[in-house]
């Protein structure tokens, strides 16, 4: 912690960046946490929640009306608090990042000089158009729905069970593989960029100037980006050497239930029934 000229305490560069991969490593371990609560989706085999995702997925990307796609993003919310999600933190995920990259991405095919149309209303010299705020929006809700059903796997399924799951469904070993070790590796690798920004912290007596924190910024990008090719050579030769011939073993082996398939037939009727009320409201 440093003090500036008018006494006003603020945290440093490599402060501010340890706590925020700290951060993000926390989230990483609670999902974990999450994935063992005794919610609805928790207690779904992982194959009919990638269906199910697969469906809804699908379903997001052939609807055409803003009303449906807002549905559909409820629909997520639901599910995510009857898996002891909290539907606030769910919201605000769904929404800080997919929703706000989507929202950057459509605000501009909303104007005039993109969208021709009738002007809807005006900020200073941009004309909003109707047509191209309704394609914004209808982009928005699309990408909103689509990451809300991704996300709820992502909170409410271990990893192991994840690659399983994928394993189990026929998908190529060499990808299954690749994601298992990413998984690991860019923990690790926060890990390590955490330790490195402590380090600093610890080591500095004077706040440092904007270029030189820019110009060790750059030095650690290089340090880690050589750090985890090395790791993945290791990470490879140790398992050849541990008898890895290219295919993943699946240790549990749980079978699919009538709760498990009735939820896949569950989500492909809503899905249809989503699908025929956009080609009504639509024509």
């Amino acid at each position: 912690m440093m003090n500036d000229r008018q006494g006003r305490t603020h945290k440093s560069l490599a402060r501010r960046t340890a706590d925020s991969v700290g951060n993000h490593i926390v989230e990483v371990l609670e999902n974990e946490d999450l994935a063992a609560e005794k919610g609805f989706l928790q207690g779904i085999d992982p194959r009919s929640k990638l269906l199910a995702v697969l469906i809804f997925s699908v379903t997001a990307s052939l609807v055409r009306s803003p009303w449906v796609l807002a549905a559909m993003s409820i629909l997520a919310l639901v599910l995510a608090s009857f898996s002891a999600v909290s539907p606030a933190s769910f919201a605000r995920k769904v929404w800080g990042s997919a929703g706000l990259f989507a929202t950057l991405i459509a605000l501009p095919a909303a104007t005039q000089f993109i969208t021709a149309g009738s002007v809807l209303f005006r900020l200073g010299p941009v004309a909003i158009t109707r047509p191209g705020a309704l394609g914004a929006i209808t982009l928005i809700l699309r990408v909103v729905a689509s990451a809300g059903f991704a996300l709820l796997i992502v909170w409410t399924m271990r990893w192991i069970d994840l690659l399983s799951a994928l394993s189990r469904m026929k998908v190529p070993d060499i990808i299954v593989a690749t994601l298992a070790m990413a998984q690991k590796q860019i923990v690790s690798l926060m890990r390590t960029v955490e330790q490195i920004h402590l380090a600093r912290e610890s080591r500095t007596l004077k706040e440092s100037t904007t270029a030189e924190n820019r110009r060790w910024v750059i030095e650690r990008i290089a340090f880690v980006f050589q750090k985890s090719v090395k790791t993945a050579d290791d990470v490879y030769d140790a398992m050849l050497a541990r008898g890895y011939s290219g295919s993943m073993r699946v240790i549990h082996r749980t079978p699919a239930t009538v709760r498990d398939w009735s939820y896949v037939v569950f989500s492909a009727g809503i899905a249809a029934l989503l699908i025929a009320i956009d080609r009504m409201v639509m024509r």
